[in-house]
């Protein structure tokens, strides 16, 4: 189940990566990127560079091994990945490609992805390390939503036929909305399956072996 899991993060994260750089080769779909070039920009970069280092916090080999390089690594994550969730609200709310479906949805869902990291930072400083753990695993499983995002709307476009500006919209804020509920589930039904004790007998916790 986890080498499935691994492998399943490993292609979204790649995907996201891959559709950050496609947006510098091509003209963006939505013309209100245009306008403010200098956000969208940096939300693309933050966005690709938060996949490329987030999935080795993950590695527990990484984290036994070079707790150090974690530390580092995970603040600059927290601060990168703060920026991204503000830049992901502006997108959002400022210039949102779907109207205001996109700025209730993906709106919140910025601000529930920067609530997760700062959540996580305050926890790791206070040492609650399970706690961390698991607003971290959040945090990430939005991040990778929009990856779920493109493989849902693509074909969906493709499905359709030739779009209409209005239908593309409609089937892009309908795609965000599954991928990030999809996301969001998925990461709660991990935190439960692998939250400590969880698969344990009842008279576990009183009676160690």
């Amino acid at each position: 189940m986890r080498g499935l899991l691994n492998g399943i993060c490993a292609f979204l994260a790649l995907g996201g990566i891959g559709a950050s750089i496609g947006y510098f080769l091509r003209e963006p779909y939505n013309t209100g990127f245009l306008e403010h070039p200098v956000v969208v920009g940096s939300h693309v970069v933050l966005g690709a560079g938060y996949l490329v280092f987030a999935p080795f916090q993950f590695v527990a080999g990484v984290r036994r091994r070079w707790p150090a390089y974690h530390r580092a690594v995970g603040r600059g994550l927290v601060a990168c990945g703060i920026a991204l969730g503000a830049s992901a609200f502006f997108i959002a709310t400022v210039i949102p490609y779907s109207g205001w479906p996109e700025r209730v949805v993906n709106g919140f869902f910025a601000l529930y992805f920067t609530l997760s990291l700062v959540l996580a930072f305050g926890h790791a400083r206070a040492r609650r390390i399970e706690r961390h753990r698991e607003w971290m695993i959040r945090a990430f499983s939005i991040g990778l939503a929009i990856s779920t995002m493109r493989l849902i709307f693509v074909p969906a476009l493709f499905a359709f036929g030739p779009a209409s500006p209005e239908l593309a919209a409609d089937l892009s804020i309908l795609s965000f909305t599954i991928a990030f509920g999809v996301h969001a589930a998925a990461a709660e039904w991990w935190i439960r399956r692998t939250r400590r004790g969880a698969w344990a007998p009842p008279h576990a916790a009183t009676h160690p072996a």
